[in-house]
């Protein structure tokens, strides 16, 4: 375990600015939507300090990124364990909660449910505005706890929706959800992207398709993410794996990781990246003529989703490939910026293939480019953040 200090770009600012407490279960390593937000914030005058859950124990204990302060509790777990993951969240709540009363701050910001306990009581104890940042449908993503524990996390859940002073979500539809359950104020800042960000030297990307071995005039559909069963990558696969004209990358880490890491050993036109630092998603995002997104319509959360594929594909302008579910369904058929499938099976993605001309395609990607620059990009969302933040911290 490496609990050396670190310093990345310049450190946070000191002074009288607001002090803001982050709570997150994930190690940072970065998650894209917490660091935008504490990004945005630190460039506006606030002091951002991330405590969150390094349960592989494997990063720092303490570094500075972006002017953003992290620091780091080392409780070893793992993801995905059900309830059996209970006693390990309840032992970092207990050491997050003693180091964070060592600390002065005017706002806890909770990233989803499983810090929102923990930062409901230590707002009490400081008397600090306590802000909610709901990513997904906590309790629709825990299909595999027993029935008692998610309706335990569901009541609980409501309880402190009244109590929190502003309520941030991802989405209208999920937002709406929220406000039926009893929550006061609330905003939505999508995981939308700065456009800027998503260019690069045409030479660049040459030289990566080169060394990835995509031929000239091939079409290249990327899918980087975390690799779950849900994911409907094996259909995707199927789907392109004899085809000449199609370049198929996949990048992430996760259930699926093998059964992808097996194909781009058997066929010359997939590729498989492995963990990909979200840093370079940017760059294979624009080297891409379609993102991939797939999902499982039966999960509950579907109805809720607006993920960050979405948003990185307009912000690059490329066409999207997803099902009708949740608010990429709807964004997509909106603005005409993909093909929304009827659903994941191999023959509906080789069709949705065959009806892909070149002029569909340059005129989906327009779509997409409009899109970002007219509504969904990083620039807005800021600004409802910020807004949302101030009226927060000034009330």
């Amino acid at each position: 375990m490496d609990h050396r200090l670190s310093t990345i770009n310049h450190q946070p600012p000191t002074g009288n600015q607001r002090r803001v407490l982050m709570l997150l279960t994930n190690a940072f390593d970065p998650d894209p939507r917490v660091h935008q937000e504490a990004k945005s914030l630190v460039e506006n005058g606030y002091r951002v300090t991330i405590l969150c859950w390094d349960r592989d124990c494997k990063f720092l204990s303490q570094e500075v990124i972006d002017g953003i302060r992290i620091e780091r509790i080392h409780v070893r777990s793992t993801h995905g364990r059900g309830s059996t993951q209970v006693p390990f969240l309840l032992l970092f709540w207990v050491k997050a909660y003693a180091r964070a009363s060592t600390k002065d701050f005017d706002i806890v910001h909770c990233h989803d449910f499983d810090t929102l306990p923990l930062g409901y009581l230590l707002a009490k104890r400081k008397k600090a505005k306590l802000i909610y940042d709901a990513h997904e449908s906590y309790v629709d993503m825990l299909r595999n706890l027993p029935g008692w524990l998610k309706m335990a996390i569901y009541k609980v859940e409501g309880f402190l929706l009244k109590r929190t002073d502003l309520l941030i979500t991802v989405g209208d539809i999920l937002g709406g959800a929220f406000i039926r359950r009893g929550a006061k104020q609330t905003c939505v800042v999508g995981n939308w992207k700065d456009p800027s960000q998503f260019q690069f030297p045409p030479e660049a990307l040459k030289e990566e398709k080169k060394r990835l071995n995509i031929f000239d005039g091939q079409l290249v559909i990327s899918f980087i993410a975390n690799l779950g069963m849900e994911r409907q990558l094996q259909p995707l696969i199927a789907a392109v794996k004899e085809s000449r004209e199609i370049f198929l990358i996949i990048g992430g880490d996760g259930p699926c990781s093998e059964i992808v890491k097996e194909a781009s050993q058997r066929y010359t036109n997939i590729a498989y990246l492995g963990y990909v630092n979200p840093s370079k998603v940017p760059f294979y995002t624009a080297l891409s003529d379609i993102i991939f997104y797939g999902f499982d319509p039966a999960n509950p959360n579907s109805k809720f989703s607006a993920p960050n594929k979405l948003f990185e594909a307009l912000a690059a302008g490329k066409a999207v490939l997803t099902g009708n579910f949740g608010e990429i369904g709807r964004i997509v058929t909106e603005t005409q910026c993909g093909l929304i499938l009827k659903n994941f099976s191999e023959q509906e993605i080789k069709y949705s293939f065959s009806k892909l001309t070149p002029e569909l395609l340059n005129r989906l990607k327009n779509n997409a480019s409009k899109a970002a620059l007219a509504k969904y990009n990083w620039k807005r969302a800021d600004s409802t953040l910020l807004l949302h933040y101030n009226s927060v911290a000034s009330g």
